[in-house]
């Protein structure tokens, strides 16, 4: 009696201990909320931005549960999501999330903050995670911006002043806009994601409108095959990340785009954590097509935009449009910086428009009356620089370019106020070059060695 007295304590010791175990994995899930599966009418997305949220704040209220879930084998649609003032929630995505794409119903702006599918702010201790995807359902998005020229279009992730971030493990794909936009955040780490648009209906779109440009190509004599290649020459903006801040780490990310993969954005003296964005660092990733590994744009601003101290390291682009992208922008008051920024260990094989180009954003668009740099650039010789955001300190370090179609790249600075510091060590630059064989190079101040070509402004 005493051995079955004591077995059936040590049973009722195993179901508590289990119930504890229970109890403190438990999850907040969308499910616990009234999220609906699988159903796509407005009612059903608006239930489930309620739902999704309502977990969320549940998590942030708990003392010990402080999970909101999206569970896999399940797929839900959603409008918008948004919370602030959490501290220390993790949001998990093991299912599917998709924004819903009826245009009509949406919003067509926050007042508060940037539209976004998801939206936090304010907040300390934030874990985006999962194995699920969270698809924007672009595809639609990008069509109405195209027929109609009116953009009110979310971001697929928005974040605003939030420390101690974590994004991990997550699939992005075909955001309506930026997919990550995170403005003004301190200690962010970013890794083991993959950012995917469908670039092919991007392309079938942009040529259907007149947005996709063989002119390069054409003037290069190229067969037919090749001049189906093109460049789009209208920027649907969906970028990978956008970040904005201080002790910023993305690392092994896989990006497929046409806009820029990553993007490094300024800060000024109006945000909260830091007057600049510094200390940043994106490793180990690769990108495909693309816009570039970037900083900016950055325009003049009264308060002093800035981005400095980014290092771009060990980085392999395939077919991108552009690999190394710097680019300023024009403004007739305030001042800007960009400083100290390295790209090392990078190789790009087969840039289908610029391997590099630092200098002023190309924003003259074909059949286009906009001011700026044109698309064309250096076809088309015109493109006006600016003293007010001055370039310093760059350094491009072991660079491997094979396969480039037009020219190596632009380097292009004011003459009042010219670019110095800048350092070519060991870059490789090599390709066709139809249009011309070395760089345009002006007003640039710096070294250069072991690189071929060698830009001609640079001692």
């Amino acid at each position: 009696r005493s051995l079955l007295a004591m077995r059936s304590a040590c049973a009722l010791l195993l179901c508590a201990l289990a119930a504890l175990v229970v109890v403190a994995s438990a999850e907040h899930s969308i499910l616990d909320f009234g999220g609906i599966p699988s159903a796509t009418d407005n009612d059903s997305c608006w239930t489930n931005s309620a739902a999704l949220t309502a977990a969320i704040l549940a998590a942030n209220s708990s003392s010990t549960d402080r999970v909101a879930l999206v569970p896999a084998g399940y797929s839900f649609y959603i409008f918008e999501v948004e919370a602030s003032y959490l501290q220390n929630v993790t949001i998990r995505i093991d299912g599917d999330l998709f924004v819903s794409n009826n245009i009509t119903a949406w919003p067509t702006e926050n007042p508060r903050h940037t539209l976004s599918a998801l939206y936090i702010g304010d907040s300390n201790g934030i874990i985006l995670e999962g194995s699920g995807v969270y698809d924007g359902q672009g595809y639609d998005w990008w069509w109405t911006v195209l027929l109609t020229a009116v953009d009110q279009r979310p971001m697929l992730v928005g974040m605003e002043r939030v420390e101690n971030l974590v994004i991990r493990e997550l699939t992005f794909q075909n955001s309506p806009y930026y997919h990550l936009d995170i403005r003004d955040m301190k200690n962010v780490h970013i890794y083991d994601i993959v950012i995917w648009v469908d670039m092919f209906k991007q392309k079938e779109l942009l040529k259907q409108f007149g947005h996709w440009d063989h002119t390069y190509q054409k003037l290069a004599g190229f067969p037919e095959e090749a001049v189906e290649f093109g460049i789009p020459t209208f920027p649907l903006n969906t970028d990978g990340i956008d970040p904005q801040g201080i002790d910023i780490l993305i690392e092994n990310v896989t990006i497929s785009n046409f806009d820029d993969a990553v993007a490094v954005k300024p800060q000024n003296g109006g945000s909260k954590f830091s007057n600049c964005s510094e200390q940043i660092i994106i490793r180990d990733s690769t990108v495909n097509f693309g816009v570039g590994m970037t900083i900016g744009s950055v325009p003049p601003n009264d308060k002093g935009n800035c981005v400095r101290d980014v290092l771009f390291d060990n980085i392999t682009f395939n077919h991108p449009i552009k690999a190394i992208y710097v680019k300023t922008n024009p403004g007739d008051s305030g001042w800007g910086l960009i400083n100290n920024i390295t790209y090392s260990n990078i190789v790009a094989d087969a840039s289908l428009w610029y391997p590099i180009w630092i200098g002023p954003q190309q924003q003259k668009q074909p059949g286009t009356s906009g001011t700026g740099c044109s698309f064309f650039y250096p076809v088309v010789d015109e493109c006006p620089t600016n003293p007010r955001v001055p370039i310093s300190n760059m350094k491009l370090v072991n660079m491997t370019m094979t396969r480039g179609v037009f020219l190596p790249g632009v380097l292009l600075c004011n003459a009042t106020n010219p670019c110095t510091g800048f350092e070519f060590d060991n870059v490789q630059n090599e390709g066709y070059f139809v249009v011309q064989d070395d760089y345009v190079c002006e007003n640039v101040v710096g070294s250069v060695k072991n690189s071929s070509p060698a830009p001609s402004c640079l001692s």
